[in-house]
């Protein structure tokens, strides 16, 4: 028997290996008869899928948050690499290239179709289970998280452990089923909460009784100056915006918070509409905690994970 050979082509066209290889990275090596580089490129791609997944769930929010964010910049360096690098290879080969075996279009569709479905299915699982990106249309949260801002939200936090007076969350509000609302969680099942002369009462005992911090005038809606003080909840302590004291806040009556949910404010007083108007939220609808600023407004110096 004699061995089936392929016609020398003239070859590799520089412009499809890039082509390919924005289908799928690595196909353009592969198209290129660069196979092991190709397969290595490929599924090198894949890898950072489990770093950021075992990251959420087994590190410290902080450190998982660093570690999918330097993921992902690894992943598209590793994507322009992978692209330049199949057209210089292409553009270098002779023109007497042999086509082997795996240069077939139904191999080239094989790549191509695992390559687009898998990230399909892997950021749909992160974006439910583990990440999920917002931006802030509001200022209901000022100063601490400002209109414009984008954020990361931790979805895995509350799988290992419930949330914790003084956490940021984003939750769907009982009002209102098809949006998402930002809050600070203030008080838990079980606590009694009531707000009265804007000054929060949690288990009967009021919350920054001093009043320590300096008071600075910030302009709100309706041409009124707000003032911000330093509210201190548990071992929490951060700023929060309350109307002057000529005009009284929204109060909430003593109520004791029923098992399965938490009670919620806004840092800005004056505007925010919270459980103050809606009631307690179940912990069922509370999506996870705000970890990470990603795209701050105003000012660059907010950027990385987000503390108070």
């Amino acid at each position: 028997m004699t061995a089936t050979t392929h016609p020398i082509e003239r070859g590799r066209n520089a412009w499809l290996a890039m082509a390919l290889t924005l289908a799928a990275t690595g196909l353009g090596h592969i198209y290129c008869g660069r196979l092991a580089k190709g397969l290595i490129l490929f599924f090198a791609g894949f890898t950072f899928a489990p770093i950021i997944v075992l990251g959420m769930q087994e590190m410290d929010s902080g450190l998982a948050m660093a570690a999918a964010i330097i993921s992902i910049l690894l992943l598209v360096a590793l994507f322009f690499y992978a692209l330049f690098d199949a057209y210089g290879t292409a553009r270098s080969m002779d023109d007497d290239y042999r086509p082997k075996e795996y240069n077939r279009w139904y191999i080239y569709l094989m790549f191509i179709v695992v390559s687009l479905t898998y990230p399909t299915n892997l950021s749909q699982s992160i974006r439910t289970h583990l990440l999920q990106a917002f931006k802030i249309p509001t200022t209901s949260m000022a100063p601490n998280i400002r209109k414009g801002d984008y954020l990361l939200l931790n979805k895995a936090i509350y799988q290992q452990q419930a949330p914790r007076r003084g956490d940021v969350v984003i939750f769907i509000p009982p009002n209102q089923r098809h949006r998402h609302y930002i809050k600070r969680v203030v008080a838990l099942p079980g606590d009694t909460i009531a707000v009265r002369d804007q000054r929060v009462w949690i288990n009967d005992r009021p919350l920054s009784p001093e009043n320590t911090a300096e008071q600075v005038p910030s302009p709100s809606p309706g041409g009124t100056a707000a003032h911000e003080v330093i509210e201190k909840n548990s071992e929490r302590a951060y700023t929060i915006r309350v109307a002057p004291d000529s005009i009284q806040g929204a109060d909430f009556p003593r109520t004791r918070v029923p098992n399965g949910r938490c009670f919620v404010l806004g840092d800005n007083r004056p505007v925010s509409q919270d459980s103050r108007h809606f009631g307690p939220v179940p912990l069922a609808d509370v999506l996870g905690r705000v970890d990470f600023v990603y795209w701050p407004a105003e000012t660059w110096t907010r950027f990385g994970r987000f503390t108070d």
